[in-house]
C-alpha cells in the first residue's frame, strides 16, 4: 500500500489534557527521581554492573531498573533482582519487562496495626515470581494522568477487571518519565510511565507455546527467528483456547473496551483455578485502553476489511490463523486453499476453523441482518460446545473509570476511521495522505 506526502492538511492532532479536577495537593503517587531517591544499598552494586556492560540503550535500560528498584523499595512486596528481560518484547524501547520476586508477609504480630497493608483482593494470583512491564504512555492518550483523580480511576479499573480468561493486575503505578512535569502537557521528553505487576506465567505465551520456546523469558528475536514457523495446534486446542479468548473479549466489549492489541504475545498459557487445566488469558489491555496501536503491519493488513468488521473481529481472525497453520498470516486474506479448506498444502487445517476464517475474511459484505460479531462467532460450529468457566460481571466501576473508557475508546475508533478514509482514498486512485499524527500514536 503505497504512501505519499500531501500538502493537504492532516486532521487536527490531539493534545493530551487533563480531564478530571483535582482537589487534592499531596500526589497519590509521589514521582521518584533516580538523583533524590535512590534505590537501597543492596540493589546499587547491581545497578552499577549493568551499566558497566555496554553503552548502548544505557539510559533506557539503566532508568527503567531504576524505577523498578523504587518499586519494589516503595512498597516493599517485592524482592529486586537483577532481572531485567527489555528484550521479551518485541519492541524494548516502547515497553520493558522485569522478573522479581514477591516477598512473605510478615506475621500480623510484628507489624502495628497502623502500618498493616490492606490484603489485596487479588491475593489469590500472587506467586512469588512477579513480572513487571514498564511503558511510556502514549503522547496521543488523552489523559495526562498527572493529577490524582485520574492515577486513581485508571488504577481502580485496571484492578476490577476480572474475569476467568483475563491475566488480572497486581499492582499499578504512575511515575514521571524525567521526574519532572511537563508543562502544558506538550513536553514529549517529559511524559508519563507505568508500571503494572502481573503473575509469571511459567508457560509463556500462545505464540511461546506455537514456537515450542523452551524459555518463555528468552529475548524476542531468539524466540521468533525471522522467517521461520512454528507448529500448528491440535484443533481441540484451538477450540478451547478460541472460544476461551473470545468471551475474555466479549466480556470486555460489554464494559466497552476493544482489544485493538490482541495478539498470541499477549495472550498467555496459565493453569485454571483447579490447577489441571492450561487456559488461555488476555493480558496487556493497558495496551488498548492507553491508545497504543497494534505494530504496523497488522493494521495494513486489517484495513481492506474494516468497513465489513469490526478491528478486534480481525485481530481474532489473525490469531485464528496462527494458532491453525503455525505462523502469522502477512496477507489481508488467506489463500482460497485455506478459506476452502482444499487439498493440498493446507490439507491439515480442520473444516470448521476453515469456516470461521472464511466469515472473518471473505471480501463479500455481509447482510446488514446478520453483521459478524464476537457473540456470532462463539454460535460457530468450531466454538459452541465448549464449556468456559463464567464469572458474572460486577458493575463496580466509578464513573470516573468509565470516562477513561469511553475518551480512549472514542480516541482509537476516531483515528481508525480516518485511517480508514485514507485507505478508500488511495483505492479510488487517490495518493494516500501521511498522517503526521502518527507518530505519536505508538505502536507494540
Amino acid at each position: 500500500m503505497g504512501c505519499c506526502t500531501s500538502s493537504q492538511t492532516p486532521p487536527p492532532s490531539y493534545t493530551p489534557q487533563s480531564t478530571f479536577s483535582d482537589s487534592s495537593s499531596t500526589p497519590l503517587l509521589t514521582p521518584p527521581s533516580p538523583l533524590h531517591n535512590a534505590p537501597s544499598a543492596d540493589t546499587k552494586p547491581r545497578l552499577h554492573s549493568f551499566m558497566s556492560e555496554g553503552t548502548e540503550d544505557m539510559d533506557t535500560k539503566s532508568l527503567g531498573i531504576i524505577k523498578v528498584a523504587e518499586f519494589c523499595n516503595e512498597g516493599e512486596r517485592y524482592f529486586y533482582e537483577d532481572s531485567y528481560r527489555g528484550e521479551m518484547g518485541r519492541r524494548p524501547a516502547k515497553k520493558s519487562y522485569f522478573i522479581v520476586s514477591r516477598k512473605k508477609p510478615p506475621s500480623p504480630s510484628k507489624i502495628s496495626s497502623k502500618k498493616r497493608p490492606k490484603p489485596r483482593k487479588n491475593s489469590k494470583e500472587e506467586n512469588s515470581t512477579t513480572v513487571l512491564s514498564l511503558m511510556q504512555i502514549p503522547l496521543i492518550c488523552p489523559f495526562t494522568f498527572h493529577s490524582d483523580a485520574e492515577k486513581k480511576a485508571f488504577e481502580q479499573l485496571i484492578l476490577n477487571l476480572k474475569h476467568p480468561y483475563i491475566l488480572p493486575v497486581l499492582d499499578v503505578k504512575f511515575d514521571l518519565v524525567n521526574g519532572e512535569e511537563r508543562e502544558g502537557g506538550g513536553n514529549s521528553s517529559n511524559t508519563m510511565d507505568l508500571l503494572v505487576a502481573r503473575k509469571l506465567c511459567e508457560r509463556g505465551s500462545l505464540r511461546d507455546e506455537i514456537y515450542g520456546v523452551a524459555d518463555p523469558q528468552d529475548s524476542y528475536i531468539t524466540k521468533y527467528p525471522p522467517k521461520t514457523k512454528g507448529t500448528p495446534l491440535h484443533p481441540k486446542k484451538i477450540r478451547h483456547y478460541g472460544r476461551q479468548i473470545l468471551e475474555a473479549m466479549l466480556a470486555l466489549r460489554k464494559r466497552g473496551i476493544t482489544c485493538y492489541n490482541l495478539s498470541s504475545s499477549n495472550v498467555m498459557v496459565d493453569w485454571d483455578s483447579s490447577g489441571k487445566v492450561w487456559i488461555a488469558r488476555i493480558s496487556d489491555i493497558e495496551n488498548s485502553l492507553l491508545c497504543r496501536r497494534p505494530p504496523s503491519s497488522l493494521e495494513n493488513l486489517t484495513l481492506v476489511h474494516e468497513n465489513r468488521v469490526d478491528v478486534d473481529v480481525l485481530h481474532f481472525g489473525h490469531l485464528l490463523f496462527e494458532m491453525a497453520l503455525g505462523h502469522r498470516l502477512h496477507k489481508s486474506t488467506p489463500c482460497d486453499s485455506v478459506l476452502n479448506n482444499e487439498s493440498g498444502k493446507w490439507a491439515g487445517v480442520d473444516s470448521e476453523i476453515s469456516e470461521v476464517l472464511t466469515l472473518i475474511f471473505s471480501p463479500r459484505p455481509l447482510p446488514r441482518s446478520k453483521p459478524l460479531t464476537l457473540s456470532s462467532l462463539i454460535t460457530t460450529k468450531l466454538f459452541c460446545s465448549i464449556k468456559v468457566s463464567t464469572s458474572p460481571q460486577k458493575n463496580n466501576l466509578s464513573h470516573s473509570a468509565k470516562k477513561i473508557i469511553k475518551v480512549c475508546m472514542a480516541n482509537i475508533s476516531n483515528f481508525r476511521s480516518h485511517r480508514l478514509e485514507q485507505y478508500e482514498e488511495s483505492c479510488r486512485g487517490k495518493p494516500m495522505l501521511v498522517d503526521t499524527s502518527c507518530s505519536t500514536f505508538d505502536s507494540h
